[in-house]
């Protein structure tokens, strides 16, 4: 009989238990995490390697979930925080034959995309990312300590539609320092998400050193008790062990959300890439043949080499996800503004009477009127919704309300992981509070998510309490990605900075029409009112609230600005029209703005002053870059917060005191257009 034709007869007969089963395919997805991380010359092989069993318990044992249809409703979801460890899911994956979308084709992912790890056009990227064509995946990670809370999200969303399905989350020991986690631990058992299933991976190495003290399993286990969890240690490399914790965590977690401290070995299975040092370090080619034939020699330990993969397939078992019937959900037109003052005579009274109202009771006002027409619409707040207006929801739909207290970053992740669920999250604190979390916002954009923020109490006209609640580099940071198109090709963020409360009121509504992500930036203080109740506001658009008598081929001069300045610039206009400048202003609620037509509003004689009460990179900026390509383009000056602010008795000590008050405009104004009087 030829050899080879003895070995195969060896693998029919091979016995093989569930344990080994686990054992072979651990091995064989270890193998596979280093051949793409040495084809890509990049990755983290060794991390990967403590996530084997892990790994292959969860998607081959434990998780309910058709690898065709990774997003189906039922579906369990895994969620990877510490996203560098990617490498050992994709191997499941193309073992799987796990669905992906590159360039939006469906399609079986195979060894070859594997191998395709990191490359420009392969969907297999660095860090899990769904948007570019890896459904598995529910969120964009990789900055540690966000994952915790995006699966709270998610469990959150299953809740809300009844699906019964459990989310878990692989979490580093290393990003267990990150804040962050405890924010999402916290936030899970405030929540009773039940659902959460957090897996702790402790293999004692971070990426320079030794983990602390602090982050070691037995610490790990102590604090997770602490914040409200049944907190389980196991063998992270011991199939048997892993199978009993996972199967039985219903009656193990006794009530409370379960996390499992796995104790694991960062490069498991080969001692050469243990220790400190291999961190984010691919194997290099000529290595390589050694390094697997370790795992092999592991394999023959084991009793598994030669294993015949069908017997492999029978013995680890997927279980499908229960059927889950389509959610039959009734989506109405929200009540227009005027429908709403016409039965509520607190919004009557400021609307007609006093012809003053906040944007940010404006936004109370038209989210919960979100809320009764779609029941999609859900809110987190930080412990200031009695200030953003956000209670209004709160009361309504105590369900679809998710007090975040104050821990501003797991609530923009938890919204990304809502958003992921299909709920249409609305998040709001103080503009200044958001900045906390402004790089969640960027993965949360990476990633996709459908995320609604509004920031009230923003600009210098806050006043009396201060720049440590003033929002102003907020303006900057998103803008950044106005310009940035995502999968859609739509503005990857729109920011939107109502004048009134009406314009308030429709673009909370408009926010919740558009596909993709919004920042809504409220004043706090009551604004008159300048638009009808009906006014439409488009996004991308803006409104010319002051017409100049002679405009011609251009008016002298346009003031453009948008929020509180609005009214300022107004007041300046007047003040002019004493000077014979007949003045033009602009309400450019709107970024990324209709540039060319607001130039055009000049013509190439006169000027624009742009008026904001936010640091530089904001509305001047968006202007100005646009103008510099464009020939004989008016010129722009720029009004911005040039000063560290300070507490103020009122909104004008304020803003004259950082150069923006009315007498500041006017002067400035008489100034630049003095060479034509």
């Amino acid at each position: 009989m030829p050899a080879d034709s003895g070995r195969k007869a060896h693998r029919r007969h091979m016995m093989l238990t569930v344990e080994q089963a686990v054992q072979a395919k651990a091995i064989e997805l270890g193998k596979l995490s280093i051949r793409a991380t040495t084809a890509a010359k990049a990755g983290h092989p060794t991390t990967a390697l403590s996530l084997t069993h892990l790994v292959t318990e969860l998607l081959y044992r434990v998780m309910r979930w058709d690898p065709a249809h990774p997003r189906a409703p039922g579906s369990d979801r895994l969620v990877l925080s510490e996203g560098h460890a990617v490498p050992i899911i994709y191997a499941a994956c193309a073992d799987l034959g796990v669905t992906i979308t590159p360039h939006g084709q469906a399609r079986p992912m195979t060894h070859d995309d594997l191998m395709a790890l990191r490359d420009i056009e392969s969907p297999v990227d660095g860090h899990p990312n769904p948007e570019v064509g890896f459904p598995f995946f529910d969120a964009a990670t990789g900055s540690l300590g966000q994952g915790l809370s995006v699966a709270a999200g998610l469990a959150a969303a299953a809740r809300l539609d009844g699906i019964d399905k459990t989310i878990y989350c692989i979490v580093g020991d290393g990003e267990s320092r990150e804040g962050q986690i405890w924010e999402a631990m916290d936030f899970i058992a405030d929540h009773e998400l039940t659902n959460v299933v957090a897996i702790f991976n402790c293999n004692t190495l971070a990426q320079s050193d030794y983990v602390s003290p602090a982050q070691d399993w037995v610490h790990l286990q102590h604090k997770a008790e602490a914040f409200g969890w049944t907190a389980l240690e196991t063998d992270g490399h011991d199939p048997a062990k892993i199978d009993h914790v996972l199967r039985n965590r219903t009656a193990l977690a006794k009530g409370k959300p379960l996390c499992i401290v796995a104790r694991t070995v960062k490069g498991w299975g080969v001692p050469d890439l243990g220790g400190m040092g291999h961190h984010g370090t691919a194997v290099k080619q000529e290595q390589l043949e050694a390094v697997l034939a370790t795992l092999d020699r592991l394999g023959r330990e084991f009793g598994v080499e030669g294993a015949d993969p069908e017997d492999i397939e029978k013995l680890l078992q997927i279980t499908p996800p229960p059927e889950t019937p389509p959610l039959q959900v009734n989506v109405s037109t929200p009540a227009s503004l005027s429908a709403v003052a016409h039965e509520n005579a607190t919004i009557a009274s400021a609307l007609r009477d006093k012809k003053m109202m906040s944007p940010r009771r404006a936004y109370g006002t038209a989210l919960k009127m979100l809320g009764a027409a779609n029941p999609h619409i859900v809110a987190l707040d930080a412990d200031v919704k009695n200030s953003t207006y956000a209670q209004d929801f709160a009361a309504a739909f105590p369900d679809r309300y998710f007090e975040a207290r104050i821990a501003e970053q797991n609530m923009v992740s938890a919204a990304a992981g809502l958003a992921s669920g299909g709920k249409i999250p609305f998040v709001s604190t103080f503009g200044r509070f958001l900045e906390r979390a402004f790089d969640q916002i960027e993965m949360a954009i990476i990633g996709g998510a459908n995320l609604k923020l509004v920031g009230t109490h923003i600009g210098v006209t806050l006043a009396s309490d201060g720049p440590s609640q003033m929002g102003l580099a907020d303006v900057a940071f998103m803008r950044a990605f106005a310009h940035v198109r995502d999968s859609h090709g739509n503005p990857a963020m729109t920011i939107l900075t109502p004048s009134d409360g009406v314009s308030a009121y429709g673009l909370v509504l408009a926010m919740a029409e558009t596909s993709g992500a919004c920042y809504l930036r409220a004043v706090r203080s009551d604004l008159p009112v300048l638009y009808p109740e009906g006014e439409n506001f488009p996004l991308g658009a803006h409104k010319i609230v002051r017409r100049a008598q002679h405009e011609g081929a251009g008016c002298r001069l346009v003031f453009v600005a948008s929020g509180y300045l609005v009214h300022s610039c107004l007041k300046a206009a007047k003040i002019l029209e004493d000077d014979g400048v007949d003045a033009a202003v602009v309400d450019a609620y709107s970024l990324p703005a209709n540039v060319p037509a607001i130039l055009a509003l000049a013509g190439d004689k006169g000027c624009i002053i742009a008026v904001e009460d936010n640091y530089v990179g904001g509305l001047s900026s968006e202007l100005a870059e646009t103008a510099a390509t464009i020939k004989a383009a008016p010129a722009i000056y720029s009004l911005t917060v040039e000063r560290i602010p300070k507490s103020g008795r009122s909104a004008d000590d304020v803003l004259h005191y950082v150069g923006i008050g009315v007498d500041d405009i006017v002067e400035t104004a008489r100034h630049r257009i003095q060479p034509a009087v």
